[in-house]
């Protein structure tokens, strides 16, 4: 009876711990760090031996998906990006040298992600034909797969 007793709350208890998290419905971007990143700062040993690109635990979002040099901004969120509803879509608008008017770029998230509070937005590409310079103004939004908004963090010239 001992035995029964212990293997039902063993299960009880981990029936308990393994009960998913829910999704959240609000985020907070803590920061957004931007920078011009080389193709060579993505390549891992194992793409030398596979030929396939391995993005271990990054979460990275391109305006051109075959294009890996570019300005990207890195999105730090306050919990963890596997959090984040199923459906999830990072909308990127930005002002460059490009062009006058302002570009927007919707990113929808995989549906498998690692563990990370990271997420690294790149204009890649012809979105990002240079190796110098900054975009003059930003702005991101973190959208549910109904649009609802979960989270935003914009540049300070964005807001004049």
């Amino acid at each position: 009876m001992r035995f029964f007793i212990t293997a039902l709350l063993c299960s009880l208890f981990a029936g308990c711990a393994s009960t998913p998290r829910q999704p959240i419905t609000s985020v907070n971007i803590e920061e957004i760090k931007p920078r011009y990143i080389e193709t060579e700062s993505f390549k891992r040993i194992s793409e030398y031996l596979t030929g396939k690109e391995n993005l271990g635990d990054r979460v990275v979002l391109r305006t051109q998906p075959q294009e890996r040099a570019g300005y990207y901004f890195t999105l730090i969120l306050d919990e963890n990006v596997r959090r984040l509803p199923t459906g999830t879509v990072v909308v990127g608008e930005f002002y460059t040298k490009k062009s006058v008017e302002k570009q927007i770029h919707e990113f929808p998230l995989p549906n498998k992600r690692p563990r990370t509070k990271e997420i690294f937005v790149g204009l890649t590409g012809e979105d990002w034909p240079e190796d110098s310079g900054v975009p003059a103004a930003w702005k991101f939004s973190l959208k549910d797969a109904n649009g609802q908004q979960l989270g935003e963090k914009q540049s300070y010239l964005w807001s004049l």
